[in-house]
């Protein structure tokens, strides 16, 4: 039977009627979904209710599609995600060969892994030094005397010879083919899915499989050096279509898998933030998650469990001769389009109160509205009304910041510069 198809854009909500989850291992995978936070699929007497929050991606949950879109999609997201996570300006191939422009999220990204693995290709790809301990009919490198010693002496046709040889099935690679191979399963434009279907098959002819993990890839990012720096792109592309696969539980010890992929957009867009005001806002350091310690205290006495006390977290601290003068958080919500969820508030008063900066804090936000501008709350003594702290809410326009990458960056700064000082 063929799947009911869905689409929606992040942070919106939908009602569809006539439809319903299949059984009970759709509701299960509804539940855990909602629970994470990264969709919410709620049963109605006549229908489904569907509410996106900033995960984009495609799920497939019984006989349905759900597929989750970015407000920004084409070339300004692709240049801006080439920008956050800090690939190389490749201009091996015309972008026209491509409709980049009606890719999908997971598409540009697998787009971004061939042309860095079709560069690693071009220019050869990594062989190591690697180690082999092996009976051989003709000596090569040092014959091990531990070994013959211990078999007893030559009593065969072979001696046991220790020798280094150098050659492309290293781990670098072997996560290379396996990151391919992933791209295989994900993409969606057939052009694409052959060019990525043709490196895996000169790959595999002398690379050796390898299990996809988090410990396979940490692995291989550890033995990064200046002469294999250049695999970092494809490690970072690899890891986060790789991590988009499953939902973590909170054991720890295994994910819930999806037939699909979600990716957080609000990750990369605390990524893209944090990168601009580091290269942009020269006069300023920048602390990522400033702990606000002691700020909220167990009452000696009174913490029977000892727990730990909460420590807020601001995303971004901007610091000027030693000293916090203020606090900024990136959030990915359209707050121009969208209202301001009351979690968010009271989570940017604490800062704004905490006596850190300039009683200001600040909400970064995403917005492809050209006429969107800074909007500013006020917290007041509600006895007095004495104005104790603010919260400004601005906004980030990212198709201005993509066009600005590509053509400006003096002006870049200065737009930077404004929006977050």
């Amino acid at each position: 039977m063929n799947a009911t198809k869905i689409d929606l854009k992040e942070w919106e909500s939908i009602v569809r009627d006539g439809i319903e989850l299949s059984d009970d291992a759709a509701r299960e995978t509804a539940r855990v979904l909602k629970e994470k936070r990264i969709i919410e699929i709620e049963e109605l007497k006549k229908g489904l209710s569907i509410t996106s929050n900033s995960y984009v991606g495609r799920i497939q949950i019984g006989n349905l599609q759900i597929n989750v879109s970015p407000k920004i999609k084409g070339m300004p997201l692709y240049h801006l995600l080439r920008y956050a996570y800090g690939l190389r300006e490749l201009k091996l191939f015309n972008m026209a060969e491509h409709n980049i422009d009606d890719f999908p999220f997971f598409d540009l990204l697998i787009y971004e892994l061939y042309v860095e693995a079709e560069d690693l290709f071009r220019r050869g790809i990594q062989k190591s030094y690697i180690r082999r301990a092996e009976d051989l009919p003709s000596p090569r490198g040092r014959i091990d005397i531990n070994r013959l010693c211990n078999q007893g002496g030559i009593i065969k046709e072979t001696l046991p010879c220790k020798y280094v040889e150098r050659e492309e099935n290293n781990i670098l690679n072997q996560i290379l083919l396996a990151g391919l191979k992933l791209g295989l399963e994900l993409v969606i434009d057939t052009g694409l899915k052959i060019k990525l279907q043709r490196l895996s098959t000169i790959l595999e002819d002398s690379i050796s499989d390898i299990e996809l993990t988090r410990s396979n890839l940490y692995a291989a990012r550890n033995t990064l050096n200046r002469l294999t720096v250049r695999y970092a792109a494809v490690l970072e592309i690899i890891n986060i279509l790789h991590e988009s696969q499953g939902i973590q539980l909170e054991t720890g010890a295994k994910k819930l898998s999806l037939r699909g992929y979600f990716f957080d957009m609000n990750v990369f867009f605390e990524t893209l933030v944090g990168r601009l005001i580091l290269d942009h806002v020269e006069e300023y350091s920048v602390k990522d998650q400033l702990n606000l310690y002691d700020m909220f205290i167990y009452t000696s006495g009174f913490n029977p469990n000892r727990r730990k006390s909460p420590t807020p977290r601001p995303d971004f601290a901007l610091i000027k001769n030693g000293k916090v003068v203020k606090l900024l958080d990136a959030k990915y919500r359209d707050l121009w389009d969208k209202s301001l969820p009351s979690a968010m508030l009271y989570q940017l008063a604490i800062y704004a109160v905490s006596g850190i900066g300039n009683k200001t804090a600040t909400i970064l936000y995403p917005s492809i509205n050209d006429i969107a501008t800074a909007q500013k709350i006020d917290i007041n003594d509600p006895i007095t009304s004495f104005k104790m702290a603010s919260v400004i809410l601005q906004p980030l326009n990212l198709i201005r910041i993509a066009d600005l990458l590509c053509r400006n960056m003096k002006e870049l700064s200065l737009y930077i510069s404004e929006a977050v000082t």
